[in-house]
């Protein structure tokens, strides 16, 4: 059996997912896939202009790892400028890095963090699956590992593909960490450029459990295996 790949290390998720020659129909285009991974090679040695040492360990893999990565990353570009071609960027064997090196500021107030939650909310509900659809978020605001008192604050909602309007509300609001079960790609780079620092919920079952997790560090940041395959997968 083939070994398995090791993850690599993946700082942030493109701006744009999916280019295409100007005037043709996507329906009459041939394209090719970009992975994350392989994004992140062409961001760190041609855009950062880092060495290979410094790069590959950025990534987490070895040098040889990387120069592979940059070289099948290269060709996919220039395949698809050269012969006209879509280009997609998705996939990939990687995880996300912390939005943040340490998302708990050290102010006397702690962190709001939010959970969108099914209703009617509050620290016995159950989490919500998706951030985008839920009714309701609920609000506590977490300090030295303690969960202090949940608020309900009701989801305005969004037109699909509108990702900006519940993320800006949130950002209104103070918070600056959320833990979600799942979203897709357009909601998480909104919450990036929000400065919301995105964490998984792990599956918890309930709101209460979500943020005591997080408040004792067991929480992982939201990663790209993390993100919604289906019907939000481009957004919520």
């Amino acid at each position: 059996m083939p070994r398995p790949s090791h993850c690599r290390r993946v700082s942030a998720l493109p701006k744009v997912n999916y280019f295409k020659p100007k005037g043709i129909p996507i329906s009459d285009l041939d394209e090719r896939v970009l992975p994350l991974d392989g994004l992140e090679a062409l961001r760190l040695a041609d855009y950062e202009g880092r060495n290979m040492d410094e790069a590959a360990a950025r990534m987490g893999v070895s040098r040889h790892t990387f120069g592979r990565l940059l070289r099948r990353a290269r060709h996919c570009v220039a395949e698809a400028l050269v012969d006209g071609l879509a280009l997609r960027i998705e996939g990939g064997v990687c995880a996300m890095d912390a939005l943040t090196d340490d998302v708990r500021p050290s102010d006397s107030d702690g962190v709001l963090v939010a959970v969108p939650s099914q209703e009617p909310g509050g620290l016995l509900a159950a989490p919500h699956a998706h951030f985008g659809r839920c009714s309701v978020y609920t609000l506590a605001r977490v300090k030295a590992g303690e969960v202090g008192e949940a608020m309900v604050r009701a989801n305005a909602g969004h037109m699909p593909g509108d990702c900006a309007n519940p993320v800006q509300i949130l950002a209104r609001l103070g918070v600056t960490v959320l833990l979600a079960g799942g979203m897709g790609v357009r909601p998480l780079q909104a919450m990036q450029a929000a400065g919301i620092a995105v964490y998984h919920n792990a599956g918890l079952p309930s709101v209460g459990a979500c943020l005591e997790a997080f408040a004792q560090n067991r929480l992982a940041a939201f990663g790209t295996e993390h993100l919604c395959r289906s019907g939000c997968a481009s957004g919520e």
